[in-house]
């Protein structure tokens, strides 16, 4: 099973953050409205990555 987070950093602010999604495609398209929200939300730069994680089935 396949699982496409976008693992979104923000800087000065602990941990990361996932969001999960269904493709990667998805994931691509909307990073950039994310990192803008984030950015103008926290003041803080923003560093993301859309991956795509293997997951065993069940």
């Amino acid at each position: 099973m396949d699982r496409v987070i976008l693992l979104l950093f923000i800087l000065n602010q602990g941990g990361p953050t996932t969001i999960e999604f269904h493709t990667m495609e998805q994931c691509k398209a909307a990073e950039p409205a994310i990192v803008q929200a984030y950015r103008e939300m926290t003041g803080n730069p923003v560093l993301t990555r859309c991956i795509a994680l293997a997951l065993p089935g069940k």
